[in-house]
């Protein structure tokens, strides 16, 4: 019989031939429990897993991730904690937390900015074969990538609303029959996946979204924001620097008196990404085209802020956060009817009622970003590990969180409160903390769904693109 060795005495290198050898049972016990433990670690969410909240390198967009995570959680409290009752939510800066609307403007800024940023490097580097291919590749794969994940949010809704513990957003969705349930959620598919339906960029009677997902109304408007910023993409990548970014400006304007908010703010999220690239010339003339350069290289090499710079971009920062806590009456709390009373006799009379709250949103939205731009110091927050976590399960945050939160928060959490701790304030703790663990652990699993969709928005491509010679 051939003698154990073990493999770590064994030399592949040696001319001695080949060593006879096979695995002890033990070891193989061994390594199959270590192979079971690793995919146990694997299935449990990032947070909960050692060293599931790793760092990583940390580049100039980095933070847009973060503050993207930060606004999917505020809808989150919008949606799950808020109150029509005027109390400490309508207070100055707070109100940012419980405004869902403002969220959405910040989501609009913050995708015109990361889709817009890859395309200007290439237009600086007049890379036009590069810059059709971009062009190519993120429109055919922007519609599988929105639809697709928020169509497997729907599917999710439905299964609750079959468990009968969530019906619905606007009125019951619960069916007599699996059968009928199938063919209303497919209808209702079919009709979610129309890009050309009424899309008007804020919620009104008439919303264009899902009957499972309300939530789900942003997702057409983002799409044919993202469409339009490629078209304009498109349309300026001959121009000068100059020429574009008055353009830019030019669209902004015009689609505010149009009242397409949600391009102007794409646009915004644009323009801050050409102005950076100006002043930061170096992300694109020495590095390979990629916004998640390393950060050192730009702040190294960029002159120190002087204080008043600094004092400037903290006071845009501040008033982007007063301007995006908007609420829904002419008071915020103790300022009284102070600076609401004022600012809303500025939206435009044309403009339809249901929308005129995005007048103020919008600005409040791109001042925001301009400030954490310009002013590195302050992304500080937003590359911690834990933000940038955020970031990551940011979508499936904003399209899970309704369903979710009814199904367990509403169906046995606030009963549960009820029965047991009562109603003060310290008894609202316990269930608010777990219904953030719930969701935080629901939009994990969904981030690597939405990763699957990813890949496969990507291999649909390659099996469906050819190359030009």
């Amino acid at each position: 019989m051939a003698a154990y060795v073990p493999l770590v005495s064994q030399d592949p290198a040696s001319g001695g031939g080949a060593v006879e050898s096979w695995t002890l049972t033990s070891e193989k016990y061994v390594s199959r429990r270590d192979r079971l433990k690793a995919r146990l670690i694997a299935s449990l969410p990032r947070f909960a897993q050692p060293g599931g909240l790793r760092h990583r390198k940390i580049g100039p967009t980095s933070y847009l991730d973060a503050l993207r995570g930060y606004a999917a959680c505020c809808v989150f409290i919008a949606h799950s904690f808020n109150s029509d009752m005027p109390t400490w939510r309508r207070q100055p800066f707070v109100s940012i937390v419980f405004n869902g609307a403002g969220m959405v403007a910040l989501f609009f800024v913050i995708s015109g900015y990361a889709l817009g940023c890859r395309m200007l490097m290439m237009i600086r580097k007049q890379e036009s074969e590069k810059l059709l291919n971009s062009l190519a590749s993120s429109t055919f794969r922007r519609y599988i990538r929105l639809y697709l994940s928020s169509i497997v949010a729907m599917f999710y809704a439905m299964v609750l609303v079959r468990l009968q513990l969530y019906n619905g957003m606007h009125q019951p969705m619960y069916r007599d029959t699996l059968w009928l349930q199938l063919v209303d959620f497919m209808g209702d598919v079919i009709h979610f996946m129309n890009p050309f339906g009424d899309i008007r960029g804020w919620v009104n009677p008439g919303v264009f979204d899902s009957s499972y997902l309300g939530v789900l109304w942003s997702i057409p408007v983002e799409y044919r924001g993202s469409i339009a910023l490629f078209a304009f993409c498109t349309g300026v990548c001959k121009m000068t620097t100059r020429a574009r970014m008055i353009s830019t400006w030019v669209i902004i304007v015009f689609c505010y008196i149009w009242q397409a908010c949600y391009i102007s703010g794409f646009m915004g999220g644009f323009f801050i990404a050409d102005l950076s690239l100006s002043r930061h010339p170096e992300r694109y003339l020495n590095l390979p085209c990629n916004p998640a350069v390393s950060a050192a290289s730009s702040s190294t090499s960029s002159c120190p802020q002087s204080l008043l710079s600094k004092v400037g971009h903290i006071t845009l920062l501040v008033l982007g956060i007063l301007l995006l806590g908007q609420t829904d009456s002419h008071r915020l709390g103790i300022w009284g009817a102070f600076p609401w009373g004022y600012l809303r006799t500025w939206e435009p009379y044309w403009w339809d009622r249901s929308g005129k709250h995005m007048f103020w949103l919008g600005p409040g939205a791109f001042l925001l970003c301009y400030a954490l731009e310009f002013y590195p110091a302050l992304q500080r927050p937003l590359h911690w590990r834990f933000s940038q976590y955020l970031g990551d399960i940011s979508f499936g945050i904003y399209v899970t969180h309704v369903p979710t939160i009814i199904a367990t928060y509403y169906k046995f959490l606030v009963p549960w409160r009820e029965a047991t701790l009562g109603s003060s304030y310290l008894a609202f703790f316990p269930g608010i903390v777990l219904a953030f663990v719930i969701i935080f652990t629901v939009s994990d699993y969904f981030s690597r769904v939405d990763a699957a969709v990813v890949k496969f928005a990507r291999w649909s491509q390659s099996k469906l693109f050819i190359q030009w010679h």
